[in-house]
């Protein structure tokens, strides 16, 4: 089962518009496989980045047969015009690799490499939940893993363990760096998100509940992570905490708000137990 990230840079006046981007892929959607227009979760997530004159869009998919179908689609857009938004962006090219948000893998792969009781993750856009119809900004593990569970789920052919919600309750955050942002996620709706670096650390943790959280926080870099994944929102990379020195948070992107508050705290890395 396979898992890709396609990132397309952009040639074009402005910021493209997460709207607009969204639409495009629900065009093409419409075209080649009616039936995920409305597909909750989504097989997909879909982000937009970059800075003046090198603005990019992604997708994350979630799912191999729809790569299948809609990756070629996505090939055909190079050096063609499109609509996102107001202004039209001349597609420059489309990216498996060689971009820090594209990728290939699988779910089997997800599992390789070592199981540490400790994880970090990069909120790279404006993160947020739903909680009780509102937007909820604090990455808590329970609610970062459970969305990532529930996406899991839906599409991978090996089923998260029951037994680890009860897991992440356990869970704990070692280092914290990040900064809350205005966000409008539909006309007429303000909340709060959350952007920055955040360390998970899983005390006590057997071999198996290591090594689901380490393929959970891999599976984020396709998946997203949160609400309104296909806006842009809940854009999440992994980074090993171990070897990583402090770094500052990339700009940011897009459609999102400006910064409200900041609550800042250096990111070491974490000793070796």
């Amino acid at each position: 089962m396979m898992l890709a990230a396609l990132v397309l840079p952009l040639e074009g006046p402005a910021r493209p518009d997460p709207d607009g981007w969204r639409g495009l892929v629900y065009g093409l959607l419409k075209e080649i496989a009616p039936e995920l227009h409305k597909a909750q979760p989504n097989p997909f997530s879909l982000g937009l980045g970059g800075a003046e004159g090198r603005w990019w869009v992604r997708i994350g998919f979630l799912d191999e047969g729809l790569y299948a179908r809609l990756s070629p689609q996505l090939f055909g857009l190079v050096d063609q015009h499109v609509r996102l938004g107001e202004p039209f962006f001349r597609v420059r090219s489309v990216l498996q690799e060689a971009h820090p948000w594209a990728g290939v893998s699988t779910y089997p792969r997800l599992f390789q490499g070592q199981a540490v009781h400790s994880l970090g993750l990069q909120f790279a856009s404006p993160t947020f939940f739903r909680r009780q119809g509102s937007s909820y900004p604090l990455p808590e593990p329970r609610l970062v893993f459970d969305s990532l569970a529930q996406r899991w789920n839906a599409f991978a052919p090996v089923k998260v363990p029951p037994e680890l919600s009860e897991t992440w309750e356990r869970m704990t955050i070692a280092r914290f760096q990040g900064r809350s942002q205005f966000i409008q996620p539909n006309a007429g709706e303000r909340g709060v998100g959350f952007a920055g670096r955040v360390v998970y650390h899983l005390p006590a943790a057997s071999p198996q509940e290591a090594q689901w959280m380490q393929a959970l926080g891999r599976f984020a870099f396709y998946a997203g992570v949160g609400a309104k994944t296909s806006l842009g929102f809940g854009r999440v990379k992994a980074f090993d905490p171990l070897r990583e020195l402090r770094r500052v948070d990339e700009p940011e992107q897009g459609a999102f708000a400006r910064t409200v508050g900041a609550v800042q705290e250096p990111l070491e890395p974490c000793e070796p137990k």
